[in-house]
């Protein structure tokens, strides 16, 4: 029998996660009424459902598999393991702690690895150095981002982790979903061999299957959030990306996402908005604070303003075909990965992205675009630009730049967010 508490111990931030959650939601639960950040109360009790089975999974000695937000956590539900999310993590916890995870950042920093790359990657690589995980596996696609394939290796190299990773092709066609559902299958299959099991593909049908319904609530949703006013809050954002990134594949997100919509009809029917009045209407085509998400709070409740969409929920794929044979699976898994949030628009040309963003500002009927340009996205540096002039052209929309990191305050202060999108706002009304 496995020691619980030392096969508990290869996962320690997990039990930081659980902790900071559990004492976020009794804080919530208590001092807030029903109608108080409803989206916050619901995703942490469906993520926190998650977690503790996790981390019981892990004191019964279950591997601990680390994978990237790209290789969606529903793929490892052929394997009796533990995934755990390396940008995840980090993020999460950097905005549920006081302090953040700068700490880490800084241990990384020192060790030697480059400042200007992703915070997403970076927390969980400077708590490896303190030996808070102890991965038996680490899976990746080799997207978004030329940051994520230079910082992966660390975990191979210097901690000498099996590293498992897809290969994802460049241009978005059939012959590249055939391609990367060849490479999905084979890394699955590799990475049963590390851990020492058979990959039971009907488990992750079945997990697939649970999904298709999820992405049927979704578009349900992104319908009503069209509507004036939006009937979702703001703090749904980042929560929602917590649900994608951390329970995809399980009850518990199809239930956050029932709840959810739930409580954006009954908005709707009586045309009610989160912070009492809508004065704006905000697409945010990248990422939010990340190291702060009560900026979304802010926003709604004293600025009026909507975050109605952002890089992480405006992607919504076609239903997987779970009911052919397995090359038909497989194909639907890489279409649908290849089309995932940050992974489309980094790994195409910016064409598609401007298209999309011209769309969903007409379909949205959107004030403004609010650009936040991260440091570590150098594949998209060019793009803000061209984006504010199609905007401008097509729409006649204006589009505010932040320059950003994603995961660390110390870069672009949340006082500096409020100061920006304030005067920014100022000239819209």
């Amino acid at each position: 029998m496995p020691n619980k508490t030392e096969m508990g111990n290869r996962i320690i931030p997990y039990q930081m996660l659980l902790n900071s959650m559990s004492t976020t939601h009794e804080l919530i639960d208590k001092i807030l009424p029903d109608s108080g950040l409803p989206s916050l109360r619901i995703g942490l009790e469906e993520v926190l459902s998650v977690v503790r089975k996790d981390i019981e999974k892990a004191r019964e000695g279950l591997p601990i598999v680390g994978y990237h937000f790209a290789f969606q956590p529903e793929y490892l539900k052929c394997f009796d393991c533990v995934p755990i999310c390396i940008e995840g993590v980090s993020f999460f916890l950097g905005a549920l702690l006081l302090s953040g995870v700068e700490t880490y950042y800084d241990l990384i920093g020192n060790w030697g690895h480059p400042f200007h790359t992703c915070s997403a990657q970076k927390g969980v690589m400077g708590m490896s150095l303190e030996d808070l995980f102890k991965f038996d596996a680490i899976i990746t696609p080799t997207a978004p981002c030329d940051s994520t394939c230079a910082s992966y290796p660390f975990f191979k190299l210097q901690k000498k982790y099996p590293l498992i990773i897809a290969d994802m092709p460049f241009l978005h066609e059939e012959k590249s979903y055939k391609y990367y559902g060849e490479q999905l299958k084979l890394s699955l299959e590799e990475l049963g061999k590390v851990i020492g099991q058979e990959p039971d593909f009907e488990k992750m049908r079945n997990a697939l299957e649970l999904e298709n319904d999820v992405t049927k609530l979704k578009m349900e949703l992104f319908d009503l959030i069209k509507a004036v006013p939006s009937p979702i809050e703001n703090m749904f954002n980042p929560i929602s990306a917590a649900a994608t990134i951390f329970i995809s594949g399980t009850s518990e997100n199809l239930s956050f996402y029932q709840r959810m919509l739930e409580l954006a009809k009954n908005r709707y029917k009586n045309k009610e908005h989160h912070g009492g009045e809508e004065r704006v209407r905000s697409i945010w085509p990248y990422m939010l604070t990340f190291f702060d998400i009560s900026l979304c709070e802010w926003l709604d409740r004293e600025l009026g303003m909507s975050i109605l969409l952002d890089i992480f929920n405006y992607n919504l794929s076609d239903l997987i075909d779970t009911k052919s044979d397995s090359d038909t699976l497989f194909y639907g898994m890489a279409k649908k990965a290849m089309g995932w949030p940050m992974v489309k628009q980094s790994s195409e040309f910016y064409y598609p992205f401007l298209d999309d963003c011209i769309r969903m500002a007409k379909d949205f009927s959107a004030d403004c675009f609010i650009y936040t340009q991260s440091i570590a996205c150098k594949q998209f540096g060019a793009v803000p630009q061209l984006l504010r002039e199609a905007l401008h052209d097509e729409v006649g929309i204006p589009m505010l730049i932040i320059d950003f990191d994603v995961g660390d305050a110390r870069m672009t202060s949340l006082k500096a967010f409020k100061d920006k999108i304030t005067m920014f706002v100022q000239t819209l009304m």
